[in-house]
């Protein structure tokens, strides 16, 4: 039987999946965020004029990739807004370990190669917002919104609290980890989690 006019053949989505994960990988690397579009193209495995086939231009590809990453990094962006359901130090302070262990796990990483490729971009800056930066922002609003409904912090912008908690540790794992301030300026990631806290539960208790 004929295949309906503009639809995609069965092997479409399979082989722009594998694109997908294949430039991923690549995007990824230290150096990642650098990679032309022939060099994506032929660590897929696949000539320029595919990849634009299945992408469009580099810019959409780097795009497709943020957004694909924000998929997979949905069920831990649930457990961010929702998981331990405890007092509000015993929950932030599991927030801010899960924060610390996603880091080192990876999660570093992809904002590493979201920041490198979108600073001063005019497309891509939001796309990264979006995708990567807004979403771990909204799942802590959802977090300390909980804690302000039951009367454990005080009635504040939780966006503002929100920016508050994560941006700090952000700027202190970026400093250690991808900028290897580890070597040059070591910092005590434990310790500066529970002073950060101590003093975020000051500034918002009731």
């Amino acid at each position: 039987m004929a295949r309906v006019k503009g639809s995609r053949n069965a092997d479409y989505e399979k082989e722009r999946e594998r694109l997908l994960q294949a430039v991923r990988e690549r995007l990824l690397a230290s150096d990642g965020a650098q990679a032309s579009f022939r060099e994506l193209a032929e660590v897929a495995g696949v000539s320029v004029a595919t990849l634009r086939h299945y992408f469009g231009s580099r810019e959409a590809l780097l795009a497709e990739v943020m957004a694909d990453m924000h998929q997979r990094g949905l069920p831990y962006l649930h457990a961010t807004a929702t998981e331990f359901h405890g007092p509000v130090r015993e929950s932030l302070q599991w927030f801010l370990q899960q924060l610390l262990l996603g880091w080192r796990m990876g999660v570093g990483g992809v904002h590493a190669f979201g920041l490198t490729a979108s600073l001063g971009h005019e497309k891509l800056g939001p796309v990264y917002v979006q995708e990567l930066l807004e979403p771990t922002l909204q799942a802590t609003e959802a977090r300390l919104s909980r804690h302000i409904a039951d009367g454990e912090l005080r009635r504040c912008d939780v966006r503002h609290a929100a920016l508050e908690l994560v941006c700090p540790v952000v700027l202190g794992l970026l400093h250690q980890v991808q900028l290897a301030g580890s070597r040059c300026r070591p910092l005590d990631v434990e310790r500066f989690l529970e002073d950060h806290l101590d003093t975020f539960l000051r500034a918002h208790a009731p």
